[in-house]
């Protein structure tokens, strides 16, 4: 599920508490439509907090003429930010995929809190780090992993991240997303997604009805983690690590 970073690939974790209570107390709420872009291409400097409902991290490509999604953004999370907070312009959308409910933040106000509180400021850069970490993982796993790993990969995460226990008759998937959505987030074809599901299901591994998938534990097996499940790697933290104390190799 993992293969770099404790971050999960698509979806970053929540905000620290201490944003959330900035967005609740600065932010103005803003009820978006289905489809509606909130930012595109950093141009302007607003940041945004979702509470209900479903946004996506697109990026666009004229020349192909369909975006990719860079990561799905759930509640609890903030959007934004990151090029709010450099002022740079970025070919990155923020699109609703779902109609929802967001704070508005007015420009400035993190970095306002973070020059205050030095504790503010880490949580910031915690988060931050988190998500790119997160956009990273995301990343390597369509780069490097098999067509129907991504796609079990993806919903192992969407599983572990609503907090719903992977069950040996099934769970029911906490996202509706359609074909496509599927595919744009692991770089797959519509139709190579409608494939991959419908062997599956003749597999009795999920059951799906219309755009309802019900994941089978069967299915989260040969889930690759480095932090947990088979392949799990053993990591140890270095004790009293210098850098200066280490000494090149003999030849």
């Amino acid at each position: 599920m993992r293969l770099i970073f404790q971050s999960l690939p698509w979806v970053a974790p929540a905000v620290p508490e201490p944003i959330a209570q900035l967005y609740r107390r600065r932010g103005v709420l803003l009820n978006v439509k289905k489809r509606d872009v909130l930012k595109s291409g950093g141009e302007h400097p607003k940041c945004f907090f979702l509470l209900r409902g479903l946004c996506a991290y697109e990026i666009p490509n004229l020349v192909r003429g369909s975006a990719s999604t860079l990561s799905l953004i759930v509640p609890g999370r903030s959007m934004c930010d990151i090029s709010a907070a450099v002022d740079e312009r970025v070919n990155v959308r923020t699109r609703a995929w779902q109609d929802s409910v967001v704070l508005a933040m007015p420009p400035g106000t993190l970095e306002e809190e973070a020059a205050r509180s030095p504790e503010f400021g880490r949580a910031l850069m915690h988060d931050i780090t988190a998500k790119e970490e997160s956009h990273i993982e995301g990343m390597a796993a369509n780069f490097s992993l098999e067509p129907e790993m991504r796609l079990r990969v993806l919903f192992k995460v969407l599983l572990a991240v609503y907090g719903l226990p992977i069950r040996q008759e099934g769970t029911v998937l906490p996202l509706l997303l359609n074909n496509s959505q599927l595919g744009s987030i692991v770089n797959l074809t519509r139709v190579s997604v409608s494939r991959i599901l419908a062997g599956w299901q003749r597999a009795g591994l999920i059951e799906k009805s219309g755009r309802t998938i019900i994941a089978r534990a069967p299915l989260f097996e040969p889930v690759y983690d480095w932090l947990d499940g088979p392949g799990r790697s053993v990591c140890t933290k270095l004790e009293n690590y210098r850098p200066s104390e280490l000494r090149p190799m003999a030849d």
